[in-house]
Order: C-alpha cells, then structure tokens, then sequence
C-alpha cells in the first residue's frame, strides 16, 4: 500500500497541507520544518505526484467544477454561467459530479486534484466537503456555490431558500388552502432544509400547524416526484395545495396527479423551486421560484478567477442570491 500525504503528516506532526507546501512552494514553510518533512518523506518511502507537483508551479489554463449531477436544465444553465467566464478568461472546465454521493466527490475531488487551476463546487453536504479538502490538502482557490455559512472559511454563494420557499408557501396560503403538504429533496441537503423551514415558518405565521400536514419524500429528481405523487394519491384525503422543494419533483407529481385524474390547480394547486426553463411550459405551467442559476454560474466563475489571479489571497467572502415568486397557472 502506498505512502500517503496524510501518512507523512501525522508522522512528522504537520498538516497535509504543510507537507503540500513542502513539495510545491517551499519558501512557504520554514526551513526546520521542511528538513523535518524530507527526512519523514524520504524514510517512508513517499513520492509526491510528479503531474501535481508540474502544475503547482504554473498554470493548467482550467478550472474544476463538482456539481451534484451531471443532467438536467438546472445544471445546464449553472455549467452555461461558468462556461462563459471561463471562456473569457482562456480557461478550460473540467466537469464532475458526485451524484450527491459524498464518497463520489471525493473520488471527482482525487480525479481533478493537480489538473486545475482553481474549483467550483455545489454540494449538499459542505461540511464533509470541506473535511475532504482539508484531507487532501488542496491548494487551489475554492468557491462554494450553494453555501454561504460563515464557519466555512471559503468563498461561497448561496441562494435564498428560506425566503424563497416561505413565499411559495405564502402565495398558496393567500391563495385560500390551509392544507399543504410538501415534497422533499435529499435528506442530508442544506438546501432542502432551508427551504422546510421556510415552508414551516409561513404555515405557523398563517396559525396552520406544520406538523398537521403531509409530507412525502423525494430526491430532487422527477422520478421521485411522480412517486410523490402516487404517494399523495394514496392520501385518504388529498390537500388543498403542495409545496415541492424543486420544479422536477413537482412536475413528476403533477403527471402522475393528473394520471388519476386530480385537476390542477382546481383539485390541487401545485408550486415548486427553480424555476427551470420548461416550468413555463408544463400543463398547466408551473408556479415557482426564480433562482438565479445562470448568474449563481457566473459569478461564482467571476469570484474564482479573481481569486486565482490575485497577487495575495483574498478574504473569504459569502453571497446570498435573491430569489422571485412566479405565478403562473398551477395554483
């Protein structure tokens, strides 16, 4: 079994990263410390990457995108934003996807590792995101693109799920139904628990107890959905209305609603999150919530690029994008 960064670390008393530095910019780490590590190096047997450690010193003229899937128009229009910046700036991307798998990201983190000049990551479990960058000592500028909590000491953007879902919630409320269920994404997703407790929150304010109503579970793709959908079928009773945490749940569960005859909005008024392109062109179009998901694409690109060209390192920085209730004819 080879010798790994992680090994040489513990047994010279340094982080990874130290021993990263050590191999790539030694004028970073005092000159004792650099003895240390060698001697660890050499004793162990270990052989720093030769590709890595050629790329560390310049540039690869390409930046390292990690999204949770590799399909689909939400991704589409995120790799579109990136895809234009970095077009602008001469770079390349190389796109991976961990399939919302954390043991996935961290095969596409090993994959990209000293081929890029910097990384664009969407993940819905930053936390662990971080603890593999930290594993693997990664030296390039990151930008998160779905998270923007201030104990990540990364740049990062994240969009405004909380808000976001509360005026969904609001705008089916306002509409005249008092019960509303909801359909979730991936359990572990920050993005999914924001926008619960958004939905919560508009239900309490309005006097609907939230743990009244139903709640199916999903996984964000439009499979999913049309089981939800299935599932609401089932219901002694359907509710009035049905928050879902994505446009592609809720386009599943409208197909497989309408398949057993339920009308939409009379029967059961629908709204989702996203708004992907053809939320507008769905029967009937689908009420929604605008993400800025080209702009999410671009400025996080926009950040990155900045941070690589930087002469010192810049501050990490974190950005709340908005987002818009559309009314449209599902509810």
């Amino acid at each position: 079994m080879s010798v790994t960064i992680r090994d040489v670390a513990k047994a010279a008393d340094v982080s990874a990263t130290t021993v990263s530095r050590v191999f790539n910019h030694s004028d970073l780490v005092h000159s004792d410390t650099q003895e240390r590590v060698r001697n660890v190096a050499n004793r162990m047997g270990y052989r720093p990457n030769a590709t890595a450690r050629s790329l560390s010193h310049g540039r690869t003229q390409t930046v390292g995108v990690i999204l949770p899937a590799p399909h689909g128009e939400f991704f589409s229009e995120i790799i579109r934003g990136i895809d234009e910046v970095a077009q602008e700036a001469e770079h390349y991307m190389l796109i991976s996807s961990s399939h919302y798998s954390l043991s996935e990201s961290e095969a596409a983190l090993q994959s990209l590792q000293g081929r890029v000049d910097g990384l664009l990551i969407m993940t819905i479990q930053a936390d662990a995101q971080r603890g593999l960058l930290d594993e693997y000592a990664i030296d390039v500028p990151v930008v998160f693109m779905n998270n923007a909590s201030e104990s990540l000491p990364y740049n990062s953007f994240k969009i405004e799920n909380r808000a976001g879902a509360y005026a969904a919630t609001q705008h089916l409320i306002e509409r005249g139904h008092r019960r509303i269920g909801i359909i979730l994404g991936p359990p572990h997703s920050h993005d999914v628990r924001e926008r619960r407790t958004g939905y919560r929150a508009a239900l309490h304010e309005a006097g609907i107890n939230p743990d009244a109503q139903p709640v199916i579970e999903g996984d964000f793709t439009q499979a999913s959905g049309y089981e939800a959908g299935r599932q609401l079928l089932d219901l002694d009773a359907l509710p009035d209305a049905v928050f879902s945490c994505n446009d592609y749940m809720a386009i599943g569960a409208m197909s497989a609603l309408q398949k057993g005859d339920v009308r939409i909005p009379t029967d059961l008024a629908m709204a989702g999150f996203d708004d992907i392109p053809s939320a507008q062109y769905t029967t009937p179009s689908l009420t929604t919530i605008r993400v800025p998901v080209y702009d999410l694409g671009r400025r996080a690109a926009e950040r990155l690029f900045s941070m690589i060209h930087a002469a010192e390192p810049e501050r990490p920085r974190q950005t709340v994008l908005p987002t818009e209730l559309i009314v449209r004819a599902s509810t």
